[in-house]
């Protein structure tokens, strides 16, 4: 009977369980990368195994949402496997009437980089409505993503983006091991291409060197999301990364400006340290 009352009263919001943050070193490194970064927050993780990584780390997320927005927040959603776990880590039925818009298109041959599930997830758990961007992530031509970036609704959905209360984004790297590889949006000879003219990682479909600068890529001409230039003028932006592949990626996205907030595991902490003290 007392786990039945639990669960109703987690059910109704009442309560809800969490396992108590990081350890104290954890604690130590989220400050020295706040300081040597200039970061406005960062939740560090203790590192699990590799495959556990992402689980972590979204769980990490869905307990920082869950401290930071209120009823009626507008917060901005993107696309990534680690982003796509976060909904399920969500207990917190006390937020009402969140408003979500998705960051880039959604339909794509992939549920976990489809914005559009995470999105209307979180329109569930928080009793809100979820904004989309009506629109392939990315698509075949530049004439038919301009064309579909002149619809009201699209545009509608990306300037409401402007002014989120908070936002999420994951990161991705650059190389074979890229999601949009795997997903055949890029091959192997644009991958190549990429990497020569510096390429570090993407966020959004869209790629960065290691200072944080654009890259020059095709690829940006066929896609529907949110500039990534203009992530910079966003308060807020949660970047969620974590691993070792993904070091040189997360740390082209703190140069960028592109996230304010970094969650990441205590391992690619310590490498990010160690990274930009080699290149200071």
């Amino acid at each position: 009977k007392v786990g039945r009352l639990l669960q109703k009263a987690r059910e109704n919001g009442i309560i809800h369980f969490q396992v108590l943050g990081p350890t104290g070193n954890c604690l130590e490194i989220e400050k020295k990368i706040i300081d040597l970064f200039d970061l406005q927050d960062a939740v560090v993780v203790p590192t699990v195994s590799q495959n556990k990584i992402k689980e972590s780390l979204a769980r990490a997320a869905a307990q920082y949402l869950e401290r930071h927005l209120t009823s009626g927040s507008l917060f901005a959603v993107g696309w990534g496997i680690t982003i796509s776990e976060v909904p399920t880590f969500i207990h917190s039925q006390g937020i009402h009437n969140l408003r979500i818009v998705t960051l880039n298109g959604g339909l794509t041959p992939s549920f976990y980089l489809n914005p559009y599930d995470v999105g209307s997830r979180l329109a569930r758990i928080f009793r809100g409505q979820c904004y989309y961007v009506h629109a392939p992530a990315i698509t075949t031509s530049e004439e038919l993503c301009l064309s579909l970036k002149a619809d009201a609704t699209v545009q509608q959905a990306l300037e409401m983006a402007k002014h989120t209360d908070y936002s999420m984004v994951g990161i991705g790297v650059a190389g074979e091991e890229s999601t949009l590889v795997k997903l055949r949006y890029l091959n192997l000879g644009e991958t190549e291409a990429l990497r020569q003219q510096g390429a570090v990682g993407d966020i959004l479909a869209q790629f960065f060197n290691a200072q944080g600068e654009k890259v020059d890529c095709d690829l940006h001409k066929r896609i529907v999301a949110f500039p990534l230039e203009d992530l910079r003028e966003m308060k807020n932006v949660i970047g969620v990364a974590g691993g070792k592949a993904k070091v040189k990626a997360i740390l082209g996205a703190i140069h960028g400006r592109f996230i304010k907030i970094l969650i990441t595991d205590e391992e690619t902490a310590n490498n990010l340290i160690k990274l930009e003290e080699k290149l200071s």
